[in-house]
């Protein structure tokens, strides 16, 4: 087997599949009282992984085996490179700008780095999706987000 989305996309699975299962185990918190348990969250996120990884894999058994080209690779390469250090980015940010502004700079430098060139898709990706989090999060499902420095 030759193809690396196939075998990288099983052991994905295979990841997934045992944090779906160890999520049971997470306990409510009596402090905090609300309509949602501790792992409705982490559940909601592996099964959409789970299921936009089963897409990945379907795709890696219908179009067969990489052909991707020296320099595709490497580009590839630098991408995910830069893609993790704008995590990283945000992981610290979130303590010092706030979550919401945290995400809207996350997205906006993803954008950038995997090749969006569309200023508009940019900047309503990264204003819009702040926004659907705090509603979601914060009135939904009453959880309160890192506000940092900036609220």
């Amino acid at each position: 087997m030759n193809n690396k989305d196939l075998r990288m996309s099983i052991v994905m699975m295979i990841i997934f599949i045992i944090l779906f299962a160890l999520s049971f185990t997470f306990k409510s918190s009596d402090v905090v009282k609300s309509h949602t348990t501790a792992s409705f969250f982490p559940q909601v996120v592996l099964v959409v992984a789970m299921f936009l990884n089963a897409i990945m894999m379907y795709q890696s058994i219908k179009n067969g085996p990489d052909k991707a080209k020296e320099k595709g690779d490497r580009d590839a390469f630098w991408r995910v490179v830069l893609s993790m250090a704008a995590a990283i980015a945000f992981g610290f940010g979130v303590s010092y700008l706030g979550t919401l502004v945290s995400i809207s700079l996350f997205i906006a430098a993803v954008m950038l780095i995997w090749g969006v060139r569309k200023k508009v898709t940019i900047v309503l990706t990264a204003l819009i999706t702040p926004v659907v989090i705090y509603l979601i999060f914060t009135k939904i499902l009453l959880v309160q987000l890192p506000s940092g420095i900036l609220m």
